[in-house]
């Protein structure tokens, strides 16, 4: 038998490697949510204190008011001079602020409003124009989403595992970020044994700026289908052929790059993943073909059939952000918590941007 103290040691030590990994873990999370803003203004409080600033901040057609304090009479860092550029991250009423030279301040929201820049507000419909509605995107998991461990206002982020086509030859990169957020998490209780967590993924980053979507879910996949996709199937015949089946039911021979469903081509098998076309006749709740796109879409390693949750025992997707409220996604399951897993894949639908949304969150005043 161990000795009783090497036996706790131990379980120490491994239960130190495991914070340390979910510490690393978080880390990595909050750092791609930060996104590039541009100092505007930097103007001295007439307090008694004497050291407070209120330094504004621009990003995507809209400007933050964050207050800085200082322990003493000192103005804010150089890094915050006028028409410096830093990286910022909202978080409910604090916007955290990454300087060039490694410090991080959090600093508390006094404001948020859109620009009146009409050269602004023009960039900014040119971005959001640059993801056009009906573009899936195929992407993997860098946060996990669960009902016991996420919280409201939680960031999320994901990569994109496959170029996207945007036509006219532009393409969204494979390893693109999306961004988004935590919106509610509830876990069993009050006399119901569902849980449920609603999220939603807003942003996208496309080249060296960060565009704004507005998006809903059209296939959810657990690692475990994800790895299967990627396993070749031998044919039944006993003939050498090898077959890789998709999510949703897709197959494609191995190497040949045709995709086929009841022996019709439906696409084609890059060494990134599948590119298809929608058809009008899925026989699902989700949409074919949406505000004319009909381009050739990126499905990783789904069928362009694919539309549900897959791999997961009692997680049903409960309202997947096509209908009011748009772009906003919840998961539910009975009995059992909601916990999506980081690397669970997903495919996402970029949607026309709602108007009332957008014009609800540039409106709305900071706490």
């Amino acid at each position: 038998m161990k000795h009783p103290n090497k036996v706790l040691i131990l379980l120490y030590l491994v239960a130190g490697t495991l914070c340390a990994n979910s510490h690393a873990t978080t880390k990595q999370d909050l750092k791609e949510a930060y996104r590039p803003a541009t100092v505007i203004s930097v103007r001295k409080l007439d307090t008694n204190a004497n050291y407070a600033y209120n330094v504004g901040f621009e990003f995507d057609c809209m400007v933050y008011i964050a207050r800085y304090k200082s322990a003493n009479d000192v103005v804010p860092p150089q890094a915050l001079a006028l028409n410096s550029s830093v990286n910022i991250r909202l978080e409910n009423e604090w916007l955290h602020v990454s300087l060039p030279d490694a410090r991080d301040l959090t600093m508390r929201l006094v404001s948020a409003n859109g620009t009146p820049d009409d050269a602004c507000s023009s960039k900014a419909a040119g971005s959001a124009l640059a993801i056009p509605p009906g573009t899936i995107l195929p992407i993997s998991l860098n946060s996990e989403i669960s009902s016991d461990r996420s919280k409201a206002g939680m960031p999320i982020t994901a990569t994109v595992m496959q170029d996207v086509p945007l036509g006219a030859g532009v393409s969204l990169s494979k390893g693109s970020k999306i961004f988004g957020r935590v919106l509610e998490a509830m876990r069993p209780g009050g006399g119901s044994a569902e849980a449920k967590v609603t999220f939603e993924f807003d942003r996208v980053q496309f080249g060296a700026r960060t565009v704004p979507v507005t998006t809903n879910l059209r296939a959810l996949a657990s690692l475990m289908e994800i790895s299967a996709a990627g396993t070749p199937k031998v044919s039944s015949d006993a003939s050498s052929t090898r077959n890789l089946v998709q999510i949703g039911g897709d197959q494609e021979s191995y190497g040949q790059g045709a995709v086929l469903l009841d022996s019709k081509v439906v696409g084609t098998y890059t060494n990134q993943g599948t590119l298809a076309y929608l058809s009008p006749d899925l026989g699902t709740e989700c949409r074919s073909a949406i505000e004319g796109n009909t381009r050739a879409q990126a499905f990783w390693v789904f069928s362009a059939h694919a539309c549900g949750s897959y791999g997961f025992a009692s997680v049903k997707i409960l309202h997947a952000g096509r209908t009011s409220p748009v772009g906003r996604i919840t998961l539910v399951s009975n009995g059992k918590p909601v916990n999506v897993s980081r690397n669970s894949g997903m495919l996402l639908r970029v949607d026309r941007n709602d108007p009332a949304k957008t014009s609800a969150e540039a409106a709305a005043p900071a706490q």
